[in-house]
């Protein structure tokens, strides 16, 4: 088994110096790209500094923990998905926020196991070259939170009428709960209510808030009903 896991790891490492060597030229200036794309096909794109401190927060939190310390690819996460797909022959999602962002541009219309590689290959690339900040940035732009809105700034302004630097801890959390169904938790308002509620705990376990902030923002959702 450890021979696998190297032969794995081998093959990952060797392929994305490949990609890097490929693809420096495709993803230079990508978030210009992007921002560019995103003004045209949602309407808005909001800078992280123009953003509450919770959203981000709140998106490391439920989706990816160890955002700020991983190459692209949650390496722990990998291997067991990979592990996983070996033994059972199904395949097991382990999306860092990275990776969900080059989903989200590239590769959004498809889904099968050449993608997921690529998705990983190219999310190691982008991390070695875009600063974390400005990933975060353009994935918070990008994903979607139901109802037809694709952005921070659009769903900020279609669930609570306000801007994101404007938002709560409570609408924070609602908002990067939805992230996780959005057509499903969008259309049901209790469940998306106890999903923010999963976020606030995992915001409150990872020291991004205290405990009185997360009784407070708990009991702001009981008026979300």
């Amino acid at each position: 088994m450890k021979k696998v896991f190297i032969i794995i790891l081998l093959f990952l490492f060797i392929a994305s110096a490949i990609a890097y060597f490929f693809s420096f030229r495709f993803l230079e200036g990508m978030p210009q790209m992007m921002q560019l794309l995103l003004k045209t096909k949602h309407g808005s794109y909001v800078s992280i500094d123009e953003m509450n401190l919770y959203i981000p927060e709140a998106a490391i939190a439920s989706q990816d923990r160890r955002y700020y310390s991983n190459s692209g690819i949650d390496v722990i996460s990998t291997i067991r998905a990979i592990y996983f797909t070996l033994v059972t022959g199904e395949r097991q999602g382990a999306s860092t926020i990275t990776e969900q962002l080059v989903k989200n541009v590239y590769f959004s219309d498809v889904d099968n196991l050449k993608t997921d590689i690529l998705t990983k290959i190219l999310a190691v690339v982008i991390t070695t070259m875009y600063p974390k900040k400005t990933i975060l940035e353009v994935y918070l732009n990008s994903i979607y939170y139901g109802k037809q809105n694709y952005g921070i700034g659009n769903a900020s302004q279609y669930y609570f009428t306000t801007l994101p630097k404007d938002v709560t801890l409570a609408q924070s959390a609602y908002l990067l709960g939805l992230i996780n169904a959005p057509s499903y938790l969008s259309a049901h308002k209790n469940e998306a209510i106890k999903t923010a509620d999963l976020v606030i705990q995992e915001m409150l376990h990872n020291k991004y808030i205290s405990q009185t902030q997360a009784s407070q923002a708990t009991n702001e959702l009981n008026n979300f009903r």
